[in-house]
C-alpha cells in the first residue's frame, strides 16, 4: 500500500498535516450530466427560440399563467379545466411565480425540456437494466422518443403531461427498486401523472395487468394510486364538464387516421399530413387500408412474441391514441376526427404509439432469421425514420408577439384593469388577466 494512503482511498497524515482527498462525483453523476446536456441540445436546436424568445403557447398563457396571476397559485392548484385536474402545469406555475412575469414563459419551457428528457434519462438509468441490458439498444430506443417529431409536445407545460404519461408507463415495467429515493421517486411520478389529465384511465388498467403478470407488491401499491387518480378525475368532471364537439367518427376516417398519424407518421418520423401521408390522394381510403394490412402481422406478431414490457408498453400507447379518438378536443368547433385528419392537430394523442409503432417494427426486424435480413430491416427503417428529420429537422419559430413588452405592460397597468395580450398559436388564444 502506498504510504499516507488508506484501502477507503483518504490520504492520511503526512508529516504534520492530515490531508483529504477531494470528493469525485459519481460516474452515474457524469453520465446522467452527459445524456442530459446530449438530449437538451438536440430539443433546443429544433426551436432554438423556445429559449431565446420564450413566449407562451397556448393554455400555458391562457390557463396556467393567467390562473396563477388572476387567483393566487396556490389558489389554483386543484382548479379543475375541461373536466380534469391538471396538476403538472400548475405546479409548474407555482415554482415559476417567484421569478417574475417577464420570465414565466422561460421558466416554463425549461420544465417542459425537463419533462421531455425525463424519459430518456429514466430509460438508460440502471432502472430499466432489467428491461433491455444492452445499453445501446435502449440509446436506439431512447433516440426514437427523442426525435419523434411534434411541434404540440414540443418544450411546453400546455402539452407536458404526453410526456410524463411515457414516464409513468416505464415507472410501472420497471422492477421495483430497494432504495428510498426510488420509491419516492416512483410515487411522485406516478401521482402526478395520476392527477393531471385523463392518461390515468389507461395506465390504472395497465397497472393492474402489469400487476396480475408480476405479482410484485409494489406494482400494486402504484396501481393503487392510479386508482385513486381515477376517483379524483371523475370528481373534476363534475366541477367543469369537458366541452361537447361533434365527433364525425367513421370507418373511412379511422384508417385514414391509423394510416397517416400513426403508422405512416411514425416509421417516417413526421408531423401529421407533412411529406407522406396518402389523404387527399385518389383512392385515399384504399390505399391506407392496405398500408394497414400490410403493417398488422408486424403488430400481431409482436403481440404474441414480443418481449411483455414492449407488449404493455405498445398497449399502452394504443390506449391513449384510443381516449384521444374517444374523446379528442383539437378544436371548439367542427368534427374533430376531421380536423385531426387534415392536419397536425391532436399530435399529443398518437405519440407514444408512434413510438411504440417504431419499436415495435425494430424489434421485429431483429426476429428475422438471417444476420444480412436483420441488418436489412433495421437499415431500412433507420433510412425511413431519418428521411423526416431530414427533411423537416427545424420547427417553425412562434410568432413574436413580444412577451416582456406585454409583461410590461401588465406590470404597469392600474390596479383592476382588464388586460387581454396575444400569444401563440394566435388568436383566440390570449392571456386575460386584472392587473394588480
Amino acid at each position: 500500500m502506498t504510504p499516507g494512503l488508506e484501502t477507503d482511498g483518504t490520504v492520511t497524515a503526512v508529516g504534520s498535516r492530515r490531508l483529504k482527498a477531494r470528493p469525485r462525483p459519481a460516474p452515474w453523476l457524469w453520465w446522467l450530466i452527459g445524456i442530459t446536456a446530449v438530449a437538451s441540445a438536440v430539443i433546443i436546436s429544433r426551436r432554438p427560440d423556445a429559449f431565446t424568445n420564450a413566449q407562451f403557447y397556448a393554455e400555458d398563457g391562457t390557463r396556467w399563467f393567467s390562473d396563477a396571476y388572476n387567483m393566487g397559485p396556490w389558489q389554483a392548484l386543484f382548479v379543475s379545466y375541461a373536466g380534469h385536474f391538471l396538476l403538472q402545469p400548475r405546479l409548474v406555475a407555482l415554482v415559476a411565480t417567484p421569478f417574475g412575469i417577464a420570465n414565466a414563459p422561460l421558466i416554463y419551457n425549461l420544465f417542459g425540456l425537463g419533462f421531455q428528457v425525463a424519459p430518456i434519462l429514466f430509460f438508460m438509468s440502471g432502472r430499466c437494466r432489467p428491461l433491455l441490458p444492452s445499453l445501446w439498444y435502449r440509446g436506439v430506443l431512447s433516440a426514437v422518443y427523442l426525435l419523434m417529431p411534434s411541434t404540440e409536445v414540443n418544450v411546453n407545460i400546455a402539452s407536458a403531461q404526453w410526456h410524463l404519461v411515457i414516464l409513468a408507463t416505464l415507472v410501472l415495467l420497471a422492477p421495483p427498486s430497494p432504495r428510498w429515493w426510488w420509491r419516492a421517486f416512483d410515487v411522485a411520478t406516478v401521482a402526478l401523472c395520476a392527477l393531471t389529465g385523463a392518461c390515468v384511465f389507461v395506465l390504472a388498467p395497465i397497472g393492474l395487468l402489469w400487476w396480475w403478470l408480476r405479482r410484485w407488491r409494489w406494482s400494486a401499491v402504484l396501481t393503487a394510486i392510479l386508482v385513486a387518480g381515477i376517483a379524483a378525475q371523475v370528481y373534476a368532471m363534475t366541477l367543469a364538464p369537458r366541452t361537447a364537439c361533434g365527433l364525425g367518427a367513421s370507418l373511412h376516417e379511422l384508417i385514414l387516421i391509423i394510416c397517416d398519424r400513426i403508422v405512416l407518421a411514425g416509421l417516417f418520423a413526421e408531423e401529421g399530413h407533412t411529406h407522406v401521408f396518402v389523404t387527399g390522394l385518389p383512392h385515399a381510403t384504399l390505399i391506407a387500408a392496405g398500408i394497414c394490412l400490410l403493417s398488422l402481422p408486424v403488430v400481431v406478431f409482436a403481440a404474441l412474441r414480443a418481449p411483455w414490457e414492449l407488449r404493455v408498453f405498445g398497449l399502452a400507447g394504443l390506449g391513449i391514441a384510443a381516449a384521444g379518438l374517444a374523446v379528442p378536443l383539437v378544436s371548439a368547433t367542427g368534427d374533430q376526427w376531421e380536423i385531426i385528419l387534415g392536419g397536425r392537430a391532436g399530435e399529443r394523442y398518437f405519440l407514444m404509439a408512434q413510438v411504440a409503432w417504431v419499436v415495435t417494427v425494430l424489434w421485429a426486424a431483429g426476429q428475422l432469421p438471417r444476420p444480412w435480413l436483420r441488418g436489412a430491416g433495421w437499415v431500412v427503417t433507420a433510412a425511413a425514420f431519418a428521411s423526416g428529420l431530414v427533411a423537416a429537422w427545424q420547427y417553425p419559430a412562434f410568432v413574436n408577439y413580444d412577451w416582456p413588452q406585454e409583461a410590461h405592460t401588465i406590470a404597469s397597468a392600474a390596479p383592476g384593469t382588464h388586460l387581454s395580450l396575444p400569444i401563440n398559436p394566435g388568436p383566440p388564444w390570449t392571456v386575460i388577466v386584472t392587473a394588480k
